[in-house]
């Protein structure tokens, strides 16, 4: 029996019941050591390897190796099983699964516009498969990396496991490589992720991706994105997706990630015998400058077929043409939309050029369209004529004109409030069992120069925070974020939640302790914690209405990162809970889905109040505030103002009333109500010059209203209420993407409260 020669480090799967002297790889067994070159995880090899091979092993398609080779038995690796085994690559590697070399696809069928079949020699159990775990299976180049090259060859790639170099500067050019893989999902995470580079980097990448194949892959509806790759050169070969619900990329929903390398010259993306069905994220395949409309993207696509491949509606191709040195060119393609679509192409931006030659194309009225651009400039005021008017929305309303308009209500309600910012959702480093990285010592100071007013603490599993001599009480709301699973629910695909109990005062959490004894709290204010039961739904709902009765809150954070379920109520907790509808920044994917599943509960008739927050476990974050109107500046006044959810989740501050009741009110409704509504203070950092704002006002019909306006000027607006269930009002920034910059609560008129008064006085 032969030596594994040197420069060779094998990874086996079960390792506790299989030799430690042997190791089997493409049919042929060699003699090994374990702790030397046979180890249980990819985390241990990659940590031992230091030698590069001399030769190669006998089936595999390489001339040599110029880096370590890390070799993964056929079985399951479970990649980042703890944050202690996180992948990190700080040199260069070859990782090598049982089918490196053998293609994911065959591509010979009797119609271009069939779907290549999966190879079936990848369909047994020979399959290295690389599972990752949720919170620590993406594989990362490490921030100081001296890294040439990283190769994926050969592996069935499942779970959360991905691919991630973010760094933004580098020492050398590096090559990434991933061939002959087969993506199985579900994952709400991007695959391959080479993130943002500094324009004065030497970091130049070359990216290649051959035989990668994604068969209906579902991406837990998070808005997730199959690549991000700012390199020079990016190579598609052989790629095959048959239905995936991911963003294709090479930018996020809202194009705000740019796609191009910012330290060379040009970005070429080249396609090459492809195929593309059913890809059902938004912009189909986009790039995006990102503001740097004088860089260049050449596009090059041959020999491949797209098939529905976009949303129904949208184009196939959405390049950011920027300039007449972008192109975008096709060769001998095959493009069909058996739906019936406006334009395979759309281009963003003032080039033209797109080249198509010797191409089909079918169910399109043109194979080339100029998308329309988003605003930029807009008025200083949202539309408030003199005479009253009614608006051309699918919920025509009647708007008070200026001569006609009365704010004196308003104004006199708010005459004493004072505009605060904040997050609503934070993590601190406070000891014991918190996972935030940053000292809840050094947090106000850092509020400041964030211009912050006001965090929601809610670290992990205890209470110790808030017992401590640096809370501040000026700044601090109290609260914690358990987690658990929803036993019982019938829809879900991923029953497991976070949630925030908040509290008006230090000994609320220690009454829900006292009360639900499945937490197990063991200890004192300082030393204590607790461990995250599960619950069934009805237990749950228990939790929230006794969390409310003692005068807390519930509220379900960042509901799309974890819970999967197609039914809006096995988010839905009981009724006056928060949903965040804003997680990490107000363009955040995240956000996007969590403000669409708010409104399908909203439409359901339920009372769900909307939250934001950042999430932080780092330092202090102002990517997603929220902004209070209050009196006084103390922890407790800021739970009274979200307690009484009239504000809005965002960097504008909106103030709206219907008949003096102001947002988070419930009321019943009459004839001759008028809506006033006023917006303005904003976040400093947020805002953002020669941008058009958009002012929206929803009923649970539809709009209501909308209008631009340029965000310098404070805005006023009355609206004829009419029996609507409730009235809500939104900005979106409607230049860079189309993002919510602000979302109100509620003023529900459909007589919940009325009724629960009329109740409470009969009892």
């Amino acid at each position: 029996m032969q030596q594994l020669p040197k420069g060779y480090y094998a990874v086996q799967s079960d390792f506790e019941n299989a030799p430690k002297d042997t190791f089997t790889y493409k049919g042929v067994t060699y003699a090994v050591e374990a702790g030397v070159n046979l180890f249980a995880t990819c985390f241990e090899a990659n940590a031992a390897a230091v030698e590069v091979p001399d030769e190669v092993l006998e089936g595999l398609p390489y001339e040599g190796f110029a880096a370590p080779v890390i070799l993964f038995s056929a079985g399951k690796h479970v990649i980042g099983q703890s944050r202690a085994e996180l992948i990190l690559f700080a040199a260069s590697r070859i990782l090598l699964g049982e089918q490196a070399g053998v293609s994911s696809s065959l591509f010979e069928r009797e119609s271009p516009t069939d779907v290549p079949p999966l190879n079936p020699v990848r369909e047994g159990a020979g399959e290295s498969e690389l599972f990752g775990t949720r919170w620590f299976g993406r594989a990362r180049v490490a921030e100081d990396a001296v890294i040439d090259t990283l190769v994926l060859d050969g592996f069935t790639c499942s779970g959360f496991f991905r691919v991630a170099d973010l760094r933004t500067k580098g020492d050398r050019p590096c090559s990434y490589t991933f061939s002959n893989i087969i993506q199985k999902g579900p994952c709400g995470y991007t695959l391959y992720d080479l993130g943002t580079l500094s324009a004065d980097t030497a970091l130049h990448r070359s990216v290649t991706l051959d035989n990668i194949r994604l068969d209906n892959y579902f991406e837990l509806d998070r808005g997730g994105i199959f690549v991000r790759l700012c390199a020079e050169q990016i190579t598609f070969s052989r790629l095959v997706i048959n239905g995936t619900t991911q963003v294709f990329g090479f930018t996020d929903i809202t194009r705000a990630i740019p796609s191009h390398a910012k330290n060379a010259p040009v970005t070429c993306i080249d396609f090459k015998e492809c195929y593309l069905k059913d890809i059902g994220g938004e912009n189909g395949i986009a790039t995006s400058l990102g503001g740097a409309e004088e860089s260049v993207i050449k596009i090059h696509v041959r020999d491949s077929v797209f098939v529905d491949a976009s949303r129904a509606g949208e184009a196939f191709l959405n390049p950011h043409l920027a300039n007449e040195n972008c192109a975008l060119t096709l060769e001998r393609c095959h493009l069909v939309d058996t739906r019936g679509n406006r334009a395979a192409v759309s281009i963003w931006g003032g080039g033209d050029g797109v080249t198509l030659t010797d191409c089909h194309l079918e169910g399109f009225e043109v194979a080339v369209e100029h998308a329309v651009m988003p605003p930029v400039d807009a008025p200083d005021a949202v539309e408030n004529h003199t005479d009253d008017w009614v608006t051309e929305t699918p919920d025509a309303h009647t708007v008070f004109g200026t001569a006609n308009a009365d704010f004196s209500a308003l104004d006199t309600y708010y005459a004493d409030y004072r505009p605060y910012y904040g997050d609503q959702h934070v993590h601190s480093d406070c000891g014991g069992t918190s996972d935030g990285k940053f000292p809840l010592a050094d947090w106000p100071a850092a509020m400041d120069e964030k211009q912050l007013d006001f965090a929601a603490i809610v670290d992990h599993k205890q209470m110790r925070g808030f017992f401590l001599p640096e809370w501040d009480e000026e700044r601090f709301i109290i609260g914690t974020e358990p987690g658990t699973t929803i036993t019982d629910l019938e829809d879900a695909f991923d029953k497991g939640m976070h949630y925030n109990m908040l509290f008006p005062h230090k000994y609320g959490l220690a009454m829900v302790m006292a009360n639900f004894p499945e937490f197990e709290f063991r200890g004192d204010e300082l030393t204590g914690s607790y461990k995250y039961p599960k619950f069934t739904k009805e237990r749950f709902m228990e939790l929230t209405r006794y969390i409310q009765s003692i005068g807390g809150m519930m509220v379900h954070p960042h509901p799309k990162s974890m819970m999967v379920s197609k039914n809006p109520l096995d988010y839905y907790m009981g009724e006056h809970m928060y949903l965040e509808v804003m997680v990490g920044s107000y363009r955040h994917h995240s956000s996007i889905r969590s403000y669409d599943l708010w409104c399908d509960i909203l439409s359901l008739g339920k009372h769900v109040w909307a939250s934001g927050g950042s999430d932080t476990h780092g330092g202090v974050s102002n990517g997603c505030v929220s902004t209070f109107y209050s009196k006084e500046k103390s922890g407790r006044a800021f739970f009274d103002v979200m307690h009484s959810a009239d504000y809005a989740v965002g960097a504008l501050g909106i103030q709206m009333m219907i008949d003096g009741h102001p947002m988070g009110s419930e009321l019943a409704y009459h004839d001759g109500m008028r809506l006033t509504l006023r917006v303005g203070d904003f976040h400093a950092p947020a805002f953002r010059e020669n941008t058009a704002y958009e002012l929206r006002v929803y009923t649970d019909k539809g709009l209501a209203y909308a209008s631009m306006f340029n965000g310098r000027e404070t805005q006023y607006l009355s609206l004829a209420v009419q029996q609507r269930a409730f009235y809500r009002a939104e900005v979106v920034d409607l230049t860079h993407g189309g993002f919510r910059i602000a979302v109100g609560n509620p003023i529900w008129l459909d007589g919940k409260e009325a009724e629960a008064e009329t109740e409470a006085e009969e009892a």
